[in-house]
């Protein structure tokens, strides 16, 4: 049985018209909380942006879309990550990522060493102080008088690659290639740095030698 006020004589009582406005206000407030509730607290099994961990460079992904070009004799790779075109003997456009990484190293570095025209690589893509610009215009001349043979066992397409250190701004790599000496593979030291809109091939990887391998475990293969 109903005691309250508003039942006490059996009939309902009318809410008085000046309290309809706070009636109105506080219906909703209440409605307003309960809609924050529900999308700050999804249900479980629901994914937010605010839970989502944030996705970084991925070092360990072989680039996209390669394809092994003929350039001066040698193989280079070429792919969605770049480059992006040619400016006489350079390769230019590579992508801010750890592919763009590993593809420009790789065609800078030999296009430096293979191609006629060196020294406008050296000058604008290529970061070495001018004892290791000595020693690259050395290394070059080496290999000069190398006839089809030597030249392309001097300058092997790299069998998969490892990326020691990435930063937006440097990255170090490794690359795998076949050992015509002893079986197996060698690894080539490699470093870039992003500058200007693109990568730069780096003289000094500042990383230490790996020995002979037989394996490429840790490696990505292209």
């Amino acid at each position: 049985m109903f005691t309250t006020n508003e039942f006490a004589d059996g009939k309902p009582r009318r809410v008085p018209r000046w309290m309809l406005p706070i009636v109105v206000v506080v219906v909703v407030l209440v409605v307003a909380v309960i809609a924050w509730r529900i999308v700050e607290r999804p249900d479980a099994g629901t994914a937010t942006s605010s839970t989502t961990t944030p996705v970084g460079p991925d070092p360990v992904t072989a680039p996209k879309g390669i394809e092994w070009r003929q350039v001066n004799g040698v193989k280079l790779p070429f792919g969605i990550d770049g480059p992006t075109r040619t400016d006489g003997p350079r390769a230019v456009g590579f992508a801010h990522s750890p592919q763009g990484a590993v593809l420009a190293a790789w065609q800078i570095s030999t296009r430096l060493m293979t191609d006629n025209r060196f020294e406008q690589i050296l000058n604008t893509q290529v970061r070495a102080d001018l004892n290791q610009q000595q020693q690259i215009r050395d290394a070059v001349t080496q290999v000069r008088n190398f006839d089809s043979t030597q030249f392309a066992m001097a300058f092997p397409a790299p069998i998969g690659f490892r990326v020691e250190f990435y930063s937006p701004s440097f990255a170090r790599i490794y690359f795998a290639v076949p050992s015509a000496k002893n079986g197996g593979y060698d690894f080539e030291r490699r470093a870039v740095l992003w500058d200007r809109g693109d990568w730069q091939y780096q003289a000094d990887s500042d990383l230490p030698p790996l020995p002979n391998a037989t394996t490429l475990t840790g490696f990505t293969t292209f």
